[in-house]
């Protein structure tokens, strides 16, 4: 009985582990270290991408193996050039606790960036900073509904031939391109733009970051610190300097559909499991916040506390350029 109260007492607070205390998290609950740079940004470094600005939100699904346990990080950075543009670069980090095995589950994923410029948290809160919500909230239950059908239908018109992750990714990809719902045409205006995939298991995934990799951190963006992250996906625009042009770039919503289908007798999904994540970078930075610590007397910072010493001599020159925008 004693061992049942300590597994049990454990399982709470895994669960507790997971939780986020809202549905899109960003540098303060993340414990990204503040620049050096400037006293405003903060500088969430990841494997050579400096990010001022991160965002993370868990995956929606009912699965008990995959639920609290799988997530998607955006990162967003600005470069300039030398003739007054700019490069916007948004980057997409898969976040798994190290538990799960996806060796005989199909995953991929299809960012739908073409719609983003579409989309707005307004009816749940006006500033562009700390807006967030839900896909419902972005995009009408609707066209949240249609999209997710459109993933299952798509895995069911295999057949009994099981696609691996690079095939599933590809039709998913192009069935959207070439079709739309109409319960998104208010998002879509008459067609999809810019959509992009990402292979997330198999022979085709990326490896996630480890090692040397990790090494050049300052921050590990996802919660709990002992997940793993596979940078699945990057996106750049380019723009002028204006300042209400970078501040569109970075808080633009990008949905993001993910699917899980079994390829194997060990799959931890018996059926496709498909959501919509619509995820943004969120404020406000942790820098900004009257009471700051770097996280290394925090007892469960993890990564973030092995990384905080290096955050001193780790500034970005965005993070100070991200100043100036939002002066």
């Amino acid at each position: 009985m004693k061992h049942l109260s300590i597994l049990a007492a454990l399982s709470v607070a895994y669960v507790r582990a997971q939780d986020l205390n809202q549905t899109i998290v960003g540098c303060a609950e993340l414990e990204c270290p503040p620049s050096s740079t400037d006293s405003v940004n903060d500088d969430c470094t990841v494997a050579g991408n400096s990010f001022p600005y991160v965002g993370l939100t868990r995956i929606p699904t009912e699965n008990e193996d995959l639920k609290g346990k799988v997530s998607w990080t955006k990162g967003f950075n600005i470069t300039d050039a030398s003739d007054n543009s700019r490069t916007f670069h948004s980057a997409f980090y898969l976040g798994m606790s190290p538990d799960l095995d996806l060796s005989d589950t199909g995953a991929c994923a299809v960012l739908l960036h073409g719609v983003e410029a579409a989309l707005s948290f307004d009816k749940v809160d006006t500033n562009k900073d700390t807006a967030q919500g839900t896909c419902s909230d972005a995009m009408g239950s609707d066209c949240v509904t249609a999209l997710l059908n459109r993933a299952k239908k798509l895995l069911d018109s295999f057949g009994d031939d099981t696609p691996s992750s690079e095939e599933a990714c590809a039709q998913l990809q192009d069935d959207l391109d070439k079709n739309m719902d109409n319960a998104c045409l208010s998002i879509s205006k008459g067609s999809w733009t810019n959509l992009t995939s990402a292979v997330l298991s198999g022979n085709g995934a990326p490896q996630s970051l480890s090692g040397d990799r990790n090494s050049s951190s300052t921050c590990w963006p996802v919660l709990p610190k002992e997940n793993q992250l596979t940078l699945a996906s990057e996106y750049q625009t380019n723009g002028s300097r204006l300042a209400d042009e970078a501040q569109t770039a970075m808080y633009a919503i990008t949905p993001i559909l993910t699917l899980f289908f079994p390829t194997g007798n060990q799959s931890i999904v018996t059926a496709a499991d498909a959501s919509l994540s619509c995820l943004k970078v969120v404020g406000p930075s942790r820098a900004s916040l009257d009471t700051i610590n770097d996280g290394s007397q925090d007892p469960d910072s993890g990564v973030s506390k092995a990384f905080s010493s290096r955050s001193a001599f780790l500034g970005v020159a965005v993070a100070a350029v991200a100043a100036a925008w939002l002066a």
